[in-house]
C-alpha cells in the first residue's frame, strides 16, 4: 500500500477540538503498573484492529502462532480501511469502547496517550521484550511523557530510486555512495536540459504536501529541525536552508514543480520514464518491482544525499492496547507476541512491510534482490531521525502544503513563506497545552 496515506492523512484531524469527548488522563498512572504475565490457561477474548488487508496474511499467520501458545485466548480482528479506521477508532474512544489491541501511528500517539486511551506498556519487558531491539528513533516516537505506549511494527525511511536507463541515455553518471546535494542537482540539471524536448525531468517527487519523503529530510540534513520543545522550526535559518534547495531545484528545472507532480503523481512519471529519480520510502519498493518485472536491472535505489550531514525521517506503525481493556494482561502479551523475533520474522517473509525488530529484516531484503533495498535498513539504525509529532500533529501538518507549494512554486519567498508557517505551527501547539 501506499503507507504515505497513513502518515498525511492522519486521523488527528478528526480532533480538531484536541479532545477525545469527556475522557481524562486519569487511567494512564492506574494502570501504569500492568504486566502481561499469563499462562497457557489463560481465558480471554480479544479485539485487534487494523487497517491494511495487504497484511492479514502476516496477522494471522501470527494469531495462529499465538494460539498455540494461549489456546484460551480468543481474537477477533476488526479490519477497516485507513480513513474509515480512524474515525471508528474516535467512535470507540468517546464511548470507551476501543479496540483491546490496535495499529498506532505517530501522528496520533500523543493524542491518545495524552487523553488517556492508551494503556502504559512499560511492563511488556516482562515478557521478554527490549526496547533495544527496536531503531531508537522509533521506540522515542511512540514514548510520551516517559511512558512506552507502543512497540514498534515496522518502519519507513526515505531513499532516491533511479533509472539507470536515462542516465546512461543522458550521458549523466549515476549516484554513488555519499553524495552530495550538489551533486544530485547536478546529475537533476544535466538530464532535466538533456530531456526537456521529451518531457523528462532529472526529478520528479511528492514536493507537494509530503515532507517525510522530501522537505523534512532535507531540514535535518541542513541541521534544522522541524519540531522541538514544543515550538516550530521551520523559521530556523538552517530549516530554511533546507526548504530554500527545493525552490531552487524547481525554479531551474531540475525538479518537476507542485503544479505538475500534483497532475501526474510522481510515481506514475517515474514509472513511465518522465523522470531519473525518485525520493521516497520503502514502501515503494513491491510496487516499483511489480511495475519493472523482468527490467529490474535499469533500476536501483540509493541513500539521500546529504548537506550538513546524512538523515532520514523514520516513521512506522506500533502496536497499541486500550487502556480500557478488560482484559489487559492477555492483551500486552498478544502485543508481545506481534511485536516479537518469531512474528517479525514472519512479517519479514511476507513481503509487506519491514520488521521493526533489529536483525529479521534480511527476508525484506532478499526480496528485492537486484537493489540496494538494505539501505532503508540500515539508514534506520545508523542516521535517522524520529518523524515530527505533537498533541495533534495533523493541526499543522496538514496545513505545511498551504505555505510551502507556493514558495516551492518560486511564487512567494521561502523565508517569508517558512517564517509563516511557523507563526501558525506555533499557535496551533499553543493550543495543546
Amino acid at each position: 500500500m501506499d503507507r504515505r496515506g497513513f502518515i498525511i492523512a492522519g486521523g488527528g484531524a478528526v480532533f480538531a477540538a484536541l479532545a477525545l469527548g469527556g475522557c481524562s488522563s486519569s487511567s494512564k498512572d492506574e494502570e501504569s503498573g500492568v504486566s502481561p504475565s499469563i499462562d497457557s490457561k489463560t481465558s480471554a477474548e480479544l479485539t485487534l484492529a487494523y487497517w491494511d488487508k495487504n497484511q492479514t496474511k502476516t496477522i494471522e499467520e501470527n494469531l495462529a502462532s499465538f494460539a498455540k501458545k494461549y489456546p484460551n485466548i480468543k481474537v477477533k480482528t476488526n479490519l477497516a480501511g485507513f480513513n474509515d479506521f480512524w474515525k471508528k477508532l474516535r467512535t470507540q474512544a468517546q464511548g470507551n469502547e476501543l479496540p483491546d489491541v490496535f495499529w498506532m501511528n505517530g501522528p496520533n500517539i500523543q493524542l491518545y496517550a495524552a487523553n488517556g486511551m492508551l494503556a502504559p506498556i512499560d511492563k511488556i519487558t516482562d515478557a521478554g521484550i527490549k526496547w533495544s531491539d527496536y531503531p531508537k528513533a522509533l521506540v522515542d516516537l511512540y514514548t510520551y511523557e516517559g511512558k512506552h505506549y507502543a512497540v514498534p511494527k515496522d518502519f519507513d525511511t526515505i531513499g532516491v530510486f533511479y533509472n539507470k536507463k536515462i542516465f546512461q541515455e543522458a550521458g549523466v553518471d549515476v549516484p554513488t555512495a555519499n553524495w552530495t546535494w550538489d551533486d544530485f542537482h547536478d546529475k537533476a540539471k544535466k538530464i532535466s536540459d538533456w530531456g526537456k524536448s521529451k518531457g523528462i525531468y532529472g526529478c520528479a517527487t511528492t514536493i507537494n504536501g509530503d515532507g517525510q519523503g522530501t522537505y523534512y529530510n532535507t531540514i535535518i540534513q541542513a541541521g534544522g529541525y522541524i519540531i522541538k520543545d514544543d515550538k516550530s522550526g521551520f523559521d530556523n535559518p538552517k530549516s530554511i536552508e533546507g526548504l530554500q534547495c527545493w525552490a531552487d531545484w524547481v525554479k531551474d528545472g531540475s525538479v518537476a514543480s507542485p503544479k505538475i507532480v500534483t497532475d501526474t503523481k510522481p510515481a506514475q512519471m517515474f514509472k513511465s520514464g518522465k523522470s531519473a529519480m525518485f525520493w521516497t520510502g520503502d514502501w515503494t519498493a513491491s510496487e516499483l518491482a511489480l511495475e519493472f518485472k523482468g527490467h529490474e536491472d535499469d533500476y536501483d535505489v540509493i541513500d539521500l544525499p546529504q548537506k550538513e550531514k546524512r538523515a532520514t525521517v523514520i516513521h512506522g506503525i506500533g502496536w497499541a492496547a486500550s487502556a480500557k481493556s478488560k482484559n489487559k494482561a492477555a492483551a500486552l502479551a498478544l502485543i508481545a507476541h506481534m511485536s516479537g523475533k518469531e512474528s517479525q520474522e514472519v512479517e519479514a517473509k511476507n513481503g509487506t512491510a519491514i520488521p521493526a525488530f533489529n536483525g529479521t529484516q534480511d527476508a525484506w531484503v532478499k526480496s528485492f534482490p537486484k537493489w540496494n533495498c538494505k539501505m532503508f535498513v540500515d539508514a534506520a539504525t545508523s542516521y535517522a531521525s524520529t518523524y515530527p509529532v505533537s498533541r495533534n500533529t495533523d493541526a499543522w501538518a496538514l496545513r505545511e502544503v498551504d505555505f510551502l507549494n507556493p514558495a516551492f512554486a518560486g511564487e512567494v519567498p521561502v523565508p517569508e513563506a517558512a517564517k509563516k508557517l511557523a507563526a501558525f505551527m506555533n499557535d496551533a501547539l499553543s493550543k495543546e497545552k
